[in-house]
Parts: structure tokens; sequence; C-alpha cells
């Protein structure tokens, strides 16, 4: 039995320690790891993690980072319906920084091919649905209303992250043709501000905002909710937000309040941000 499905970008990600900014050209750290990444991917470890029975769905390459992604996933127990292609599997590199902030590049390899074909709605079950990567999911993107429409015609409840931070031009009307089957929702600040000025367009649903070290809110019927951020040490700010979605749809799932859904959320990525 699977309590939550997740689909989309799965990839691998080598990051830096967290360093001071630099200008010269070259710096050298004491540690670099390499990780699971891709919000759909990092989503289900974490929220397996938690306890979570969590099936992820997306599209690897035949290579060593296809299979290091596998096993790594394996130990946490999430149940992998992964497909794999001739193509190399998706890779970021991250220069992190003590400020909180980073720098990535990715390559999208195999999360460019990954589309409906993919996808077998028979393998998409429990009660909540989540999605993430639609701005590195090329060949999906086009289709992602369609798949949405027919996951919500099972009863299913879909959570989404779009992860607009690529810098891909955001195609309103095809988004907002998907979003409107969506219940909850994950932005950063910046990426609220690109979609619109107002959150009239997501009335009646979950809308939630992360804000960074200034904390989150969430909107839900009408009702705001805000926690306030934490001041740490910064040692590992890439994948924070997928922690956060991961613990907000674990209390989400298990009925707490909505600002009992935030501050667990806010907790968990705050612990992630400190580890390395």
């Amino acid at each position: 039995m699977v309590d939550v499905t997740s689909i989309g970008d799965v990839n691998i990600d080598i990051l830096t320690e967290a360093v001071e900014k630099f200008e010269d050209e070259q710096k050298i750290v004491e540690d670099i790891k390499l990780k699971i990444g891709g919000g759909a991917a990092n989503f289900a470890f974490w929220l397996a993690k938690l306890g979570m029975k969590v099936r992820l769905i997306g599209l690897i390459g035949n290579d060593m980072f296809g299979s290091f992604i596998k096993e790594e996933l394996k130990k946490v127990g999430v149940d992998l319906k992964l497909k794999t292609a001739n193509e190399r599997t998706g890779i970021t590199v991250g220069l992190q920084f003590k400020d909180g902030s980073k720098k990535l590049i990715s390559f999208r390899g195999t999360n460019k091919l990954f589309s409906l074909e993919h996808i077998k709605l028979s393998e998409v079950e429990g009660e909540i649905v989540y999605f993430s990567g639609y701005n590195l999911l090329e060949s999906l993107r086009k289709d992602l209303s369609k798949l949405f429409e027919e996951i919500k015609g099972r009863n299913k409840i879909i959570s989404f992250d779009p992860d607009l931070k690529a810098g891909i031009l955001l195609e309103k009307e095809k988004f907002f043709e998907a979003v409107k089957f969506v219940d909850v929702i994950f932005l950063n600040e910046r990426e609220a501000f690109l979609i619109s000025k107002s959150f009239d367009w997501f009335k009646g649903r979950t809308i939630v905002v992360k804000r960074g070290r200034n904390g989150a809110f969430a909107i839900e019927n009408g009702e705001k909710v805000e926690v306030e951020g934490k001041e740490v040490e910064v040692k590992n700010p890439t994948g924070a937000g997928d922690v956060f979605n991961a613990a907000f749809i674990h209390h989400y799932y298990y009925g707490y309040d909505l600002r009992e859904c935030l501050e667990f959320a806010n907790e968990e990525a705050v612990k992630y941000l400190q580890s390395f």
C-alpha cells in the first residue's frame, strides 16, 4: 500500500560544502558530496525517512548515477517505479555559500525526455500525488494538465511544486491550465511574484509560500498563517525546500491543522540546513 506517489524530476546532486563567496578562479574546499537530487526524488526520500510509504515515478539513465539513485532510495524504503532510457541521468552541480545562497548548474539528461509514455496511471497510488520539476520536464510539461485531470478523476489530492528557478520562460496559459486541478501548491517568494501579484488564482485551495530566512506562510480558505524563520548556520541550502514540502505533506496527510503543518515543515527544513 502507498500513501503518496511522487512524480517528476530525478537527478544527481554534486554539492560543495558551504563556503564564503569568492571571485578567484578556483576555490579549495574540504568536502564535496554526491546526493540524490531532483525535487520529486528528494521529496520521496525525505517523506520515506519520516515513515510514510512513498512511490516514485520518474526517468533515469542506465548509468552509474541511475544505479546510485536507485540504491539510495531503496535504503529508505521508497517504492520505485523508475523507468530507464539510453541517455545520461540528470546532473546538478551546486556551489553552496555560507549566507544560505547557492549557484546551481543543471544538465537535465533523462528529465528532458520524461513524458506521459513513462507514466502508468495504474502505478499512481495513494491519497496524495506530488509533482515537481515543471520547468525541467520539457516533454511532460505540455501534457501536464491532461495528466492532472486524469489523476484528479481518480479522487487524488494533487500537490505541486513547479520549481521555476531554472530561468525557463513561464508559459502562463499552460501553467494555469494545469494548476486548476491542484489542491496544494508550494512556491517561493520569487515564484509567487512571477506568477501573479495576488493569490486570487488559487482561491479556495492551499497555497504555501517559502520565504527562506523569513520563514513561510500559507493561505487556506481565506485563512493566512505565518511562521517565523530562524537564524542558523547554513551548511546545506540545496534541497531544503523539498524537505519542507515533505514535512508539510506528512502532517497534511495525517490531518494536522495549517499552523502545525507549517511549523513542522519549518523545523525539518531548519534541521536540514544545518546538516551536510
